[in-house]
């Protein structure tokens, strides 16, 4: 769950990356500067906290009457398509009309249920033996494909899947070193997790939402697997209030909760 993050005023050195119109060019420079982080962002409304691509908390700050702000957290909440290239130090920003306007025909990608069969066919695993956990289409380097991510056993695989044509572009697997709980038991004990066992998606928010108060709104829900368990990560927000939750997949149970009020 995130933390917050402290306020005031700060010295040190930063590394700053200056944003203009829909392109952005960073040349990196080193600088010992004063700055005021006391900075928040609401976004229609509700107090929005960005974070990197590892769900840290990236604070803002005010340097010489200017905001600075991450980029690629802000402009993909604002709906805006996101894209690095490491090459010219540019980041490139693209708006949905733009972005749906130069993607190929839906009709011309293979099936989700395609993008997972041929995951599973390069892993060399039966499909009820896996849990999948994300399987959804993604634009990379002027290219459409699947990012699919399941579990299979103490295994965890992630792959990325030519939506077009079917073929393995990038795949990783990473190996936990523990005994799936199930129940309270564990897989050596005979119990076995299958994605029939796991309450739906629909059924972790209704239940979260039944504890947030009237008017929340979930903004993210994720399966996930902790400690041995499989668990639906929800965030939800209430105007200037965000809610977070654990809800055990299996039996439904609320099993860690926080909230944290805008200033």
């Amino acid at each position: 769950m995130k933390r917050g993050f402290g306020k005031g005023f700060v010295s040190g050195v930063l590394v700053v990356s200056l944003a203009v119109g829909l392109g952005m060019t960073a040349m990196a420079a080193t600088r010992t500067i004063q700055v005021e982080d006391d900075i928040q962002v609401t976004l229609n409304g509700a107090r929005f906290q960005p974070k990197d691509a590892n769900g840290n908390e990236v604070p803002l700050f005010s340097y010489n009457g200017t905001t600075y702000a991450p980029v690629r957290a802000i402009c993909e909440a604002a709906g805006l398509k996101v894209d690095y290239d490491s090459a010219t130090f540019t980041a490139v920003l693209t708006t949905q009309d733009q972005y749906i306007a130069s993607t190929p025909s839906a009709s011309n990608y293979i099936t989700v249920d395609k993008a997972k069969s041929a995951a599973l066919s390069h892993a060399g695993v039966n499909a009820n033996d896996a849990i999948f956990v994300k399987a959804g289409l993604d634009w990379d380097d002027g290219r459409v494909r699947y990012e699919v991510e399941f579990y299979a056993g103490n295994t965890e695989y992630d792959y990325d899947i030519d939506a077009t044509t079917g073929a393995v572009l990038a795949y990783d697997r990473e190996w936990d070193d523990f005994s799936l709980k199930v129940n309270g038991g564990n897989s050596s004990s005979g119990g076995t997790t299958t994605q029939d066992n796991l309450i739906t998606e629909a059924k972790a928010k209704e239940i979260a939402l039944a504890k947030a108060p009237a008017g929340s709104t979930v903004v993210k829900c994720k399966l996930d697997r902790d400690d041995g368990r499989y668990v639906y990560e929800i965030e939800m927000r209430n105007g200037y209030t965000e809610y977070e939750c654990d809800i055990n997949a299996v039996t439904g149970v609320i099993i860690d909760w926080d909230a944290d009020w805008g200033d």
